[in-house]
């Protein structure tokens, strides 16, 4: 009798303990896709900054990423409670085989999640990237645009005096490459680029 309770005993504490483990690779994973989630909020806000049209592009981009970013780690975290369920399952039966083997599920389920966040990260800062690159070549005197830069004006915080005044200037320097690039400069520098 004495044998049985101690392999029941045994059976109780590795629950526990695949339990706990299980905890903790899903509180991880929660803070991962936190983490990532508030990353991509901080670069939808920076891509604001810049022309309006591209900003705006730039932070869709940013919260497709971050929700990409949140599903996965939802899914990781449904995964590792459903490999910490099997684990528990499994413990009753033979509980030194399935401890190993709930250990090794929530080790790769939080590796899949932290590689997930890793790369919901990198979209959002390459969108970024990529909405202020194409706000910088609409500035540049060779791809001028004046439909273009006109609507980065309008799209602009600019109070309207200013905005009438850029977009006067721009159509007044429009013959002459010297005076665009200086007209340009001077967009660009209102609207804090």
């Amino acid at each position: 009798m004495n044998r049985n309770v101690l392999i029941a005993a045994l059976i109780a504490a590795l629950a526990v303990g695949g339990y706990w483990y299980y905890s903790a690779a899903q509180q991880k994973a929660a803070e991962e896709a936190a983490a990532a989630a508030q990353a991509a909020e901080e670069a939808a806000a920076a891509a604001k900054a810049s022309e309006e049209a591209a900003a705006q592009k730039a932070a869709e981009e940013a919260a497709a990423a971050a929700k990409a970013a949140e599903d996965a780690a939802a899914k990781a975290a449904e995964e590792a409670a459903a490999a910490a369920a099997k684990a528990a399952e499994d413990a009753a039966a033979a509980a030194a085989n399935t401890a190993s083997e709930a250990a090794n599920a929530a080790t790769e389920a939080a590796g899949a999640a932290a590689d997930a966040v890793t790369e919901a990260a990198g979209a959002a800062a390459d969108a970024v990237t990529e909405a202020a690159g194409a706000a910088a070549d609409i500035f540049d005197p060779a791809n001028y645009n004046a439909a273009d830069v006109a609507a980065a004006i309008d799209g602009s915080s600019l109070d309207d005096v200013t905005k009438t005044t850029l977009k006067t200037a721009l159509d007044a320097a429009a013959s002459s490459p010297d005076a665009l690039a200086a007209a340009l400069q001077k967009v660009k520098e209102a609207l804090g680029l």
